[in-house]
């Protein structure tokens, strides 16, 4: 799945900074000084690789920031990192402030404000949960706002080169090269991310968990799919598996959100095909009754499966920020 987002082809130039302001919305509040011109070279483009975003992006002069409102409103809990193709830049956490060079990695986590000046820039993005790093990076609050370059080490440049070869690579990709990307791709942030000091960054407990979780995805359909299948499927405790969903509300809240979100998708029209009947959507997506999905899905949108039409369905540009944010917390 792709946002392709291309304010540049608008002509006018006030339409194309509303525009660009627009499509940065759900991560940053961006400003453009009123004697800036944003050229109609500017970009973005947002690809979902289920485990993370991946996004090139090439943007104007301006300022962007993470305010307290969109942290509390959103209530994400992510880590964006960037390396800078071209173009400078000034982070500023607090009272720290870092200047930005091609070639530097920043570090931003999405539930802590930041504010950063930049010049017209081009960089690589990566989008990811925090759950889905390794545990045993700990603490990640204290990478907000680092600047380091990307030959620090040896993994900061393998991970410079991946993100550049991804880049070129990621479109022409099909959904499994696209799965295994993302694997691998979240695998070498948690590398490059590890302390010096630290541990190998290979985590069982990790790869478990995205095993389990690509599982549920897969068997969504099966009235059966439940923490006693999943268990013995996976050789694994109870216990256990409820410590890798306590993140996520426990187990049995990730297998029901998970089939809500595709009931939705069939409802709008994502998946194409006709319509179709409530309780043959509810049965689809692995509930037993009509009853019982139509009730689950109001408290989960707040609506009526009867409800849910086209218009709920990815709308183009105006419905980007939407869609962005979706996908964020549906990683």
């Amino acid at each position: 799945m792709i946002i392709d987002v291309q304010p540049g082809d608008i002509k006018d130039e006030r339409a194309r900074r509303k525009a660009w302001l627009d499509a940065i919305s759900p991560v940053f509040h961006g400003s453009i000084d009123d004697a800036v011109t944003v050229p109609p070279t500017v970009l973005m483009k947002n690809y979902n690789l289920q485990r993370c975003l991946f996004g090139v992006l090439r943007a104007p002069r301006q300022r962007i920031r993470r305010t307290p409102g969109q942290i509390s409103t959103q209530a994400v809990d992510h880590l964006l990192v960037r390396i800078y193709l071209s173009g400078t830049a000034n982070v500023n956490v607090g009272t720290d402030s870092q200047a930005v060079r091609p070639g530097d990695f920043t570090v931003f986590d999405l539930s802590q404000v930041m504010v950063s000046d930049t010049g017209e820039i081009a960089s690589i993005n990566l989008l990811m949960p925090r759950r889905s790093l390794d545990r045993r990076l700990g603490d990640l609050s204290p990478l907000h706002g680092r600047v380091f370059r990307q030959t620090l080490n040896p993994f900061t440049q393998l991970m410079a080169d991946h993100l550049r070869s991804l880049a070129q690579c990621v479109e022409a990709a099909d959904e499994w090269q696209r799965d295994s990307l993302s694997v691998a791709t979240v695998a070498l942030c948690s590398a490059m991310l590890t302390p010096e000091a630290g541990d190998t960054p290979y985590s069982p407990d990790t790869v478990l968990g995205i095993a389990i979780r690509q599982f549920i995805d897969a068997d969504l359909t099966a009235y059966d799919l439940d923490a006693d299948k999943l268990t013995a499927r996976f050789g694994i405790s109870r216990t256990n598996l409820y410590a890798l969903f306590e993140p996520d509300g426990g187990v049995a809240t990730y297998i029901r959100n998970r089939r809500l979100a595709r009931a939705m998708r069939i409802l709008a029209g994502v998946e194409g095909g006709p319509r179709q009947r409530i309780a043959t959507v509810g049965y689809a997506c692995g509930f037993e009754t009509e009853k019982g999905f139509s009730r689950a899905f109001r408290r989960r949108y707040g609506i009526n499966p009867s409800e849910v039409d086209t218009s709920y369905s990815m709308q183009a540009h105006f419905e980007h920020g939407a869609t962005l944010m979706s996908w964020m917390k549906d990683l």
